[in-house]
Order: structure tokens, then C-alpha cells, then sequence
């Protein structure tokens, strides 16, 4: 009775125990890395920071240079943005890869420890094949 418990709990209870560990670690990924606060906030002032509300402008030319400085911090901001949004997919795209590995050898792990059992006693039992020379020791 126990292995048929061990084996409706190893492939029907589970694994969607494990889909549900995906589901939070891929949520906590997205949280560490604000990627919807990054995308939302793409082209805003890095840290609010606006060279036009620093200092007194002056004349319409000290306007346009701190517009420009306004341009120029807000594609700086972009770019910083874009990046911490892409290293945030590409973990994201890790623990995904990562996951379904574990989920494969997961299903398959009752299948490997038989195999590494059958292996293992044959080795006790009969004894390791020794390639080109076709005798067992």
C-alpha cells in the first residue's frame, strides 16, 4: 500500500506543489527586479532629477540647455532602465529553464533510481563488463 501512496503523491500531488514553487519564485523574480515599475517609469527623470529645477534660468538660452540636460537624463534614465529590465527577463527565463529541469528529472527520478538499482546489482551480482576484452570480473 505504501508505494501505490508514494507513487499518487510523487505524480499527482506533487507536481503541482512544484508548478506552484515556479509560480512563486517567477512572481518574487519579477518584484526584485520592478520590471512593470521600470517599464512604467521608462522615460521619467532618473531619481526625479531635472538640471531645469536646480538652478535660476535666466534667459531662454539657459532654457534650452536645461532642456537638453532634461532630454539627455531622461535617455540616460531609459537605457539604466531597459537594462535592469532585461537582466530581470533573463532571470526570469532562468528559473523557468531551470524548473523544468527539475520538473523532468522530477518524473523521471522513480524511473533513474530503478535503473541505478538494476546497475548496482548487477554489479554485485555479475559483475562490471570490461569493453574489448568480453570477459566480467
Amino acid at each position: 500500500m505504501l508505494p501505490l501512496n508514494y507513487i499518487y503523491w510523487h505524480y499527482a500531488i506533487a507536481p503541482s506543489a512544484i508548478l506552484g514553487l515556479l509560480k512563486n519564485y517567477l512572481i518574487g523574480t519579477w518584484h526584485r527586479f520592478l520590471i512593470s515599475t521600470h517599464f512604467k517609469m521608462l522615460f521619467a527623470p532618473w531619481h526625479r532629477t531635472r538640471p531645469s529645477e536646480i538652478g535660476a534660468t535666466i534667459n531662454f538660452g539657459d532654457k534650452i540647455a536645461d532642456a537638453i540636460v532634461d532630454f539627455y537624463i531622461r535617455i540616460l534614465a531609459a537605457v539604466i532602465r531597459l537594462f535592469v529590465i532585461l537582466i530581470g527577463l533573463t532571470a526570469e527565463i532562468f528559473v523557468i529553464v531551470v524548473f523544468l529541469i527539475l520538473f523532468v528529472v522530477w518524473l523521471l527520478w522513480p524511473l533513474i533510481f530503478i535503473f541505478f538499482l538494476a546497475k548496482g546489482l548487477s554489479f554485485i551480482f555479475v559483475g562490471p563488463y570490461v569493453p574489448g576484452y568480453g570477459i566480467r570480473f
